[in-house]
């Protein structure tokens, strides 16, 4: 969210320092590794409507960078039969007009032989799903804010905003900064640096695992889909096809383990390989055991609704965190709505469902910049 902001508003001709605590492209955080999904499909209506603003700014950032970055291959999603989530995602598609079909299983067997699946189920075909190519989509919006003026300095990190001053002032171990407006893009440690908020984020650590079965082609984007899962456990499986050097993703969505944004421990945990390996085994026996396994950070709120909004004590200071696994696909346009919000005051955009106090009050009748 941080390079995507930092791009609009350079591109905009503002005057934009970028303060990142480790190197571009470090992996401590939420956003490295290969692959994102990028999907209409929501059983929030809100989130399907804003999709529509993000895949063009995607496609846009191709053009201005002549990179290859979005990758559609469409998406099965699976459920039990008339399961919650794939209902409200149908209803969702279809009041934003986006195309979707229920498939039978013959239709899934015929175009994707590669899972496994019984009569008693829900399919729902979309096809305009596909991956970004995340580490790439952020150097991409680093590179091309550089190219538009923008300064980018690694390893320093913040120690604290002074949103009290005269005029913002943002203080790092040896130097101290100031500016008309402090973008806080912090991910992980923005409950930390916005401690006097008391932001209702969760940092949990989640695990991946990708595959590389006998016949890889099979599973190729051309050949293979993203898909998605909803189980009667109340898991949210999801699988991106084979990219780059590790081969076909899988994870699960949520449910980690609660750790602090500082802690270095990275090891994906035995039981959780064993618990995905056992799925695919189930539902795409094909991929055999998982091959290669990383670990990121989610950033959550209670509703997995996202935060974007200003300090509700100061209208200089925006805030965008809390994406809680599934922010990514919206970074080129949150970049767009954070650069609106600095230069403009507000935004043509409906964040209203992302105000810092839907569910968590923290103060009353203080202006904001919330849309």
């Amino acid at each position: 969210m941080g390079s995507a902001t930092a791009y609009h508003l350079a591109k905009s001709g503002a005057d934009v320092l970028v303060l990142e605590q480790f190197q571009r492209g470090h992996t401590f955080g939420s956003s490295h590794g290969e692959t994102r999904i990028i999907r209409f499909f929501y059983d929030k209506a809100f989130y399907t409507e804003l999709m529509k603003t993000a895949y063009a700014e995607w496609r846009d950032l191709e053009s201005a960078s002549g990179k290859s970055l979005l990758f559609i291959t469409g998406s099965v999603g699976i459920g039990a039969k008339g399961n919650p989530y794939g209902r409200a995602a149908r209803e969702s598609l279809d009041a934003a007009g986006v195309e979707s079909e229920w498939w039978d299983t013959a239709q899934l067997a015929e175009r994707f032989s590669q899972f496994r699946v019984t009569n008693d189920m829900d399919i729902l075909w979309q096809k305009d799903t596909g991956f970004l190519r995340a580490a790439e989509c952020v150097s991409t919006h680093l590179q091309l804010a550089e190219q538009h003026g923008a300064t980018i300095r690694e390893e320093t990190p913040v120690t604290d905003i002074n949103w009290q001053a005269d005029v913002p002032t943002v203080r790092t171990e040896n130097s101290q900064f100031h500016g008309k407006k402090v973008v806080v893009t912090a991910g992980a440690w923005a409950g930390t640096l916005l401690a006097e908020l008391d932001l209702p984020l969760t940092v949990t650590k989640q695990q991946v695992c990708y595959y590389q079965p006998a016949d890889i082609d099979r599973f190729q984007p051309d050949r293979f889909p993203v898909f998605t899962e909803s189980t009667p456990e109340g898991e949210f499986i999801y699988g991106i096809p084979a990219f780059g050097k590790h081969g076909l993703k899988i994870a699960r969505h949520g449910r980690g383990q609660v750790i602090s944004p500082d802690t270095r421990e990275r090891i994906p945990d035995a039981d959780y390989i064993a618990h995905i390996d056992a799925y695919v085994q189930e539902r795409m026996p094909e991929l055999g055991k998982t091959t290669h396994s990383e670990v990121c950070l989610y950033t959550e709120t209670p509703d997995e609704d996202f935060i974007i909004d200003a300090h509700p004590h100061c209208a200089n200071v925006l805030i965008a965190t809390g994406f809680s696994g599934h922010g990514f696909k919206f970074c080129a346009l949150v970049g767009r709505i954070m650069s609106e919000l600095v230069r403009d005051g507000e935004t043509g955009f409906d964040i209203h469902p992302f105000r810092i106090d839907r569910e968590h009050k923290i103060s009353s009748g203080i202006p904001r910049l919330s849309a």
